[in-house]
This record gives C-alpha cells, structure tokens and sequence, in this order.
C-alpha cells in the first residue's frame, strides 16, 4: 500500500492512494516527519519547517485511513523526560521485548519477537501475525491541533467506527485510543497513541486484523504495553531505500514520513510566494509488499484519484522496465481543485520483485509542462533501489 501524495503550494497535499492505502487530500491533514537533504545537515544549522507547510496523512499497512479533522489545521508541508521508571514499572510486561529504533525516524519501541523494521515505512511489521506499527513525527507545536482531531466524532466522518479512548501507562502529554474499520483489505483493530516530547509531536498507529483480536492471539493490553515504551533518541537512524541518478531540473527538498523523497525546481519545500502552486516530483514506496494482480488497473486508479486535483483525465497505460524493475507509466490532465490552475500529470508505478510498488510521480503547472513534463519518464529511468 502506499502513501504519498504531494501538492506544490507549500509541501504535501495528499498521497496517491490504492484501495487499502492510507488516505490523504486536502481534507485528510496529518504531520508527518521531515528529514532536510544534505546540505542543510551538513551545514549544522537548524532545519525548521514553516507552519504553512502542509500534510495530510495518516499512514497505515492493511486497512484505509483518512486523517481526522482537526488535522486539517495543520501547518502546510524527544525524549521522555524522567518517565522510564515509571513505564517499567506500570506497564504490562512483554516477554522478551526489546528496544528497536524505526528506520528513519528517531522512535523507539520496545517489541517482542516477531517484529522487525519495515523496509518501505518507518515503523515495524509482524508478517506472520498481519501487525503493523507505523510512525509520524511532527513539530511541537502541532500537538494540540492534532489532538482536537482524535475525537469519535471526526473519526466516525472517514470511516472509522468504534471509537473509544482507553489508558496506558504514559505520563507525558498524550492520547490513547482504540477503533476499528472495515475496508477491501479486511476488519481491522486501530489503536493509536499521540503524544509530544520537549521538541516533537508523535503519533504511532497500529493496524491489527480484527480476527487476531477475537482468537486471542493478539492482546490489546500488549498493544498498549508496547505504544507505553514509545520513546524518541537524538538521531535518527537514517536509509535511503532508493537513488535517483538524473533529477533533471529538480532538487532535493526533503524526505518525509522516513522513506519518501520530494523533490522541487528550487530545492524547498515551501514556495518563495505565498500560495503559488509548483511543479514538483516525487517517489514513495507502498506500505507493505502485498501483491499487485492488475497494474494497469491499479495504475490508472491511483493516479485518477490523486487528491487535490479534479477532473482527472488519465491517458492509456503502458508497460515500461525501469532496470529489472517492471511497472506501468500513465499519464493525465488534471485540474488543481483550490485554484483551478490546470496541471500535467506522470506515475510511473514499479512493482516490487517480492510484492508492494514504488510511485514515481511528477506534477507540471501548466506554464512549466512543455518544459517540465518530458524529464519525468527520464527521471523515472534512473530510479535504482539500494542494497
């Protein structure tokens, strides 16, 4: 599954989506974390976000998602203080748990055997059991906007029923809940833990199978025991899972929710202008490594449902290799839904040898498009995926 969709005025408006991927658009808003490319890391200087910046996502492995509503506020585009005693002393206990760090993020948790590092999202999965963890890290200062949205009400709005607030063994400012939803991928148990350090906001959602629940194999006291050790280091641990040797006109801006890659004519995520609508391209993963029966089909889909744009009018598919990778390049003519600003739009979508796809995808505003649009399939044939 997957879960990325990009509008320019600012930074992320929304994600690509599949039938049983995580939902995103202009009414779908979640933070997600933001690591600066190189050169700002290099340089040693603070890398801050604008509160204009924009991301609506909330990401998950098996079942659709859409953000609550108070997440729509917000801005376009830690450590536990003195509290590890106290979770060690009232939290459940798992036998054999222990500290693993998400790939590109700088959450901790302790989980027990059985889970490992997702390969595509930060966060982990428990294949055999059908379990993922994922995370987002946001700014501080977007705790309490997130936190108006958590609510049964706004949750019930996008699909997610039974919504009940429960406790965990957690001393910081947070937010526990427990849901559940139906979607093509299956029932599935939501749990959900937001919580703010002294520098970010975290939320980290589970996807359980409803039936993991109901047979017992799956405990949500365990859940709860493992979302109670959730913690964040000073840096995160960082891996690319991909490379682009020709980026044409574009620069690196930014890398978002650990494993995606945006990429803008000037290198920054936020415009020079207020509001100006950019050409921009980007790459994500899916979420998980579930097979693709028809990629034609799924291709066209995703990409005449890409939020933030109406009247979308895809092209035909076609078959394309991308190194020993093979996938499926559409295009469309679509129409930007706040400004009416019409855009040319690419996916070239590459199916994983063991299951999932990566999205290439490349926005052009019309003024940029006879210029902008032909690099896309090129950019597109230098995607490579590292060992």
């Amino acid at each position: 599954m997957h879960w990325l969709r990009y509008k320019c005025k600012g930074i992320a408006r929304g994600a690509p989506r599949d039938l049983a991927a995580p939902q995103y658009g202009r009414k779908r808003r979640v933070p997600f974390r933001l690591r600066p490319p190189d050169a700002a890391r290099r340089s040693g200087r603070p890398f801050k976000l604008s509160r204009k910046t924009e991301m609506r996502l909330l990401p998950q492995t098996s079942a659709p998602l859409r953000a609550p509503r108070a997440l729509l506020q917000l801005a376009r585009l830690a450590r536990i203080l003195g509290v590890a005693a106290l979770l060690a002393a009232c939290a459940p206990q798992l036998a054999s748990a222990a500290p693993q760090q998400a790939p590109n993020s700088r959450v901790v948790l302790d989980l027990p055997p059985g889970y490992t590092p997702s390969p595509l999202f930060s966060g982990f999965q428990n294949d055999a059991l059908g379990v993922s963890f994922i995370i987002l890290e946001a700014p501080v200062d977007e705790y309490d906007k997130m936190a108006q949205g958590f609510t049964p009400q706004e949750l019930k709005k996008r699909g997610i029923t039974d919504v009940r607030p429960a406790s965990i063994a957690r001393s910081d400012p947070h937010i526990y809940m427990r849901a559940r939803q139906v979607s093509e991928a299956g029932t599935y148990e939501k749990f959900f833990v937001l919580f703010r350090t002294h520098d970010q906001t975290i939320l980290v959602s589970v996807n359980v199978p409803a039936k993991a629940i109901e047979d017992g194999s799956i405990k949500p006291d365990d859940i709860a025991a493992i979302l109670a050790t959730a913690r964040t280091t000073e840096k995160p641990a960082v891996r690319d899972l991909f490379s682009l040797s020709y980026l044409g006109p574009f620069k690196e801006a930014g890398t978002l929710v650990g494993t995606s890659k945006v990429y803008t004519l000037d290198g920054r995520l936020e415009p020079e202008r207020r509001g100006v609508t950019r050409s921009a391209f980007m790459v994500a993963p899916s979420l998980d490594k579930r097979p693709v029966a028809d990629p034609d089909k799924l291709a066209v889909a995703l990409l005449a449902s890409l939020p933030g744009y109406k009247e979308v009018k895809p092209g035909e598919p076609h078959d394309i290799k991308v190194g020993d990778l093979d996938g499926v390049e559409v295009w469309a003519d679509a129409v930007d839904e706040d400004d009416g600003t019409p855009v040319r739009l690419y996916q070239a979508m590459l199916l994983g040898k063991d299951g999932g796809y990566y999205r290439l995808i490349g926005i052009a505003t019309d003024a940029d498009a006879a210029r902008i649009a032909p690099q896309f399939p090129k950019i597109a044939q230098s995607f490579t995926l590292l060992p």
